[in-house]
């Protein structure tokens, strides 16, 4: 299985949530999955994260750069079509630049071709916007911080993270057991 991570930036207040990122990261290396960051090449408001008041304009891809770990491709430069797997950890860069961008163009082509698609955190809310408010509707409001849901066809996942808990730890174990589960969902285990 071939996975993307999509990233927003860097830092919850404007881009993808650092933690969230590593830990998905983490994760993915443990089930030895072949995944690459990606991001959108386009410019966004940012914020400071000491005062979270607006401060001028962030390049979302060299932000992003910054959690992709030197292999970062801009969004426009992938092909949706060779992957089998999405991954969208939070981050308010979701909500406030990315509904009507390449970004939710991508999420749409993942859905239209049922490839599964794992969120977390703000994540929901940026599935909901761009697919409707049935996206794992009921399911994810009642997920604890440790676990994970997912619909009946196996094609959404979502663990709340730091929706829940500000403990690392718990978070870690939503994620791991998500893209566990993503990556049965996909060989069919």
């Amino acid at each position: 299985m071939k996975w993307l991570v999509l990233l927003t930036g860097c830092g919850l207040g404007d881009g993808s949530c650092i933690e969230e990122t590593v830990l998905t990261y983490t994760a993915l290396d443990k089930y030895g999955c072949d995944y690459l960051p990606v991001a959108e090449d386009t410019q966004a408001p940012a914020v400071n994260h000491i005062t979270e008041q607006p401060e001028g304009m962030r390049s979302v891809l060299t932000e992003a750069a910054r959690l992709g770990r030197g292999q970062i491709r801009p969004l426009d430069k992938v092909d949706p079509a060779e992957y089998d797997a999405l991954v969208i950890p939070g981050g308010l860069g979701l909500l406030r630049d990315c509904r009507t961008s390449g970004t939710a163009e991508l999420v749409r082509q993942f859905a239209a071709r049922g490839k599964r698609i794992g969120t977390m955190c703000a994540g929901i809310d940026f599935l909901r916007a761009v697919l409707g408010p049935q996206v794992l509707q009921g399911l994810a409001e009642n997920t604890p911080a440790d676990g994970f849901c997912r619909d009946a066809d196996g094609a959404f996942f979502y663990t709340p993270a730091f929706r829940r808990t500000g403990s690392c730890h718990i978070i870690q174990q939503g994620i791991d057991g998500m893209i566990r589960a993503m990556q049965e969902a996909g060989s069919g285990l």
